[in-house]
């Protein structure tokens, strides 16, 4: 069997996790993840989903404030190489040196496209119409690394973020679990980039959620819904209020409505809002609701 040391933590680190632990051809000796923390109203202490899942299964779970600080211990677990998802934190090139066969890295995009920490997300708001998923060898340069399979994937024009997420956390573990052996048999050469054709993303900023429909179109606005439905979430200026908006449609002309649910944007575009979440209680109303109470407010 193969030994294997997997680094993860967010939601879409999960189903690897779990698929190679139920492969026969790997053995998951240790899982490295972000630390506890604090979450929520209740200011509870979050454990994260992949630690949870190291533990049902008795399986080593490290989860360092400093990864630098680790060298030693994984280098006891004599691992044959590394599965890399979500991690979240920038990996030592001395942690990397300890897997003869590298850390295998899965990135939700076509690198060199969309290096970075937001692919997904970056590529529904600029309205693409294709993506991809890649399997690249860790490096020391952010997402830079040698490639050893890549598979395009299509976006549906409605498909949100976290939609694209779980579809590709599937796929990924299905790769992952497909490919990693051949890679650390030697039998799946990885190929280098070309960093000629490099595309950077960035990470999410809450500012990133402002809808601006004097300078953006009605696609525009509506796209950013879909990449940021997880977070930050949309805001917008309806009615003299701000408000987060969960349901958008977009209109190909502003017709001159007065309706005050249809808002004008660039270009002749108008955005029609159908959902949002009440600023007073923080659940879900129809826009409908939202005006009326505005109104009656105001008489």
């Amino acid at each position: 069997m193969i030994r294997v040391i997997f680094f993860g933590t967010d939601k879409i680190s999960t189903p690897t996790l779990r698929a190679l632990i139920a492969s026969p051809k790997y053995e998951v000796v240790a899982v490295v993840t972000k630390p506890d923390a604090v979450r929520g109203r209740g200011h509870k202490m979050y454990s994260p989903e992949v630690a949870r899942l190291a533990h049902e299964h008795d399986i080593t779970c490290l989860q360092p404030t400093k990864l630098s600080q680790t060298t030693d211990q994984l280098a006891k677990f004599q691992p044959d190489i590394g599965a890399l998802v979500a991690y979240g934190k920038i990996v030592p090139q001395r942690i990397i040196d300890l897997f003869p066969r590298g850390i295998i890295n899965f990135h939700p995009s076509m690198l060199p496209v969309y290096r970075g920490p937001s692919p997904i997300e970056t590529a529904i708001m600029h309205s693409d119409k294709l993506t991809g998923l890649s399997l690249m060898k860790l490096s020391a340069e952010m997402d830079a690394g040698d490639i050893f399979y890549q598979e395009p994937a299509a976006i549906a024009p409605d498909e949100t973020a976290r939609q694209l997420y779980d579809r590709f956390a599937k796929r990924g573990a299905e790769l992952m679990v497909d490919k990693l052996d051949q890679i650390a048999q030697g039998k799946l050469a990885g190929v280098p980039q070309d960093d000629n054709l490099a595309v950077y993303c960035h990470m999410i900023t809450p500012e990133m959620g402002r809808l601006d429909p004097h300078t953006m179109t009605a696609r525009e606005c509506y796209d950013r819904l879909r990449a940021f439905d997880s977070w930050p979430k949309c805001h917008l200026d309806l009615a003299g209020v701000d408000v987060i908006v969960t349901k958008l449609k977009p209109l190909d002309r502003f017709q001159g409505d007065s309706w005050q649910d249809i808002v004008p944007c660039r270009s002749g575009s108008a955005l029609q809002v159908i959902e949002l979440i009440s600023p007073k209680s923080g659940r879900r109303m129809s826009v409908t609701d939202f005006l009326n109470g505005q109104h009656s407010r105001s008489n």
